[in-house]
């Protein structure tokens, strides 16, 4: 499958009763391709936001249980037992 039919079908997905329409415009509407071009780089951005966003929350969760085992450890020091 070429890349042109892999973002047509990511198109028609998301409108699954309307393939035959959606490709008919797409070869005879310039406005419709640079409409699909637009939403297809969007979705793309999108989804890699949502990835940075997750590997950013992982790394926070991760950050904010090391700063409370190292003020954990700084109490032990400034409250000996």
């Amino acid at each position: 499958m070429g890349l042109l039919e892999n973002q047509l079908n990511r198109i028609k997905q998301k409108f699954p009763q309307e393939g035959a329409r959606i490709e008919e415009l797409y070869r005879s509407n310039d406005d419709f391709r640079a409409l699909c071009s637009d939403y297809l780089l969007c979705s793309r951005e999108l989804q890699r936001f949502h990835h940075e966003a997750n590997d950013k929350e992982q790394s926070v969760k991760e950050y904010k249980n090391m700063q409370e085992e190292l003020e954990s450890e700084l109490f032990h020091f400034i409250f000996p037992i």
